[in-house]
Order: structure tokens, then C-alpha cells, then sequence
């Protein structure tokens, strides 16, 4: 497994050991980060697809189509 070395205050150190082992807590902040990005990359993604081909409906039409579903 890869090491990696970071540098924190005394105050992060402290406030990181409050959730236990110090590098699991940093192993986690990572996981986190890492997620956190891969969920805007997707929602960036999403946006860029709904700009390309909007999608708009009011409430009205929801409305009308679920109606209509329920009618068959």
C-alpha cells in the first residue's frame, strides 16, 4: 500500500484524533473528498446532458399525463 505524508496543525491533528486513529480519520477525509468529486463530475455531466435536450414540464402537465395514465 502507498504512503503518502501530509502536513497539519496541531489543531487539526487534535480535532482528527477526536474520531479516532489518525490515519484512519485521514483515510476517510480522503474517501470522502474523493467521492465528493466523483459526485459533481456526475452532476456536472447531468447538467451538461439536460442543457442538450431540455426536458420542461409544468405541474399542470404532470398532471394531465398522470390522468391520462390512469384512465387506460
Amino acid at each position: 500500500m502507498p504512503t503518502i505524508s501530509i502536513r497539519i496543525s496541531e489543531k487539526e491533528k487534535k480535532e482528527l484524533l477526536e474520531y479516532g486513529n489518525l490515519s484512519d480519520s485521514v483515510r476517510e477525509a480522503l474517501r470522502l473528498y474523493l467521492d465528493k468529486k466523483k459526485s459533481q463530475r456526475i452532476l456536472r455531466r447531468l447538467e451538461e446532458l439536460q442543457r442538450k435536450n431540455p426536458v420542461k414540464t409544468t405541474t399542470l402537465d404532470e398532471v394531465k399525463l398522470l390522468k391520462e395514465d390512469r384512465g387506460r
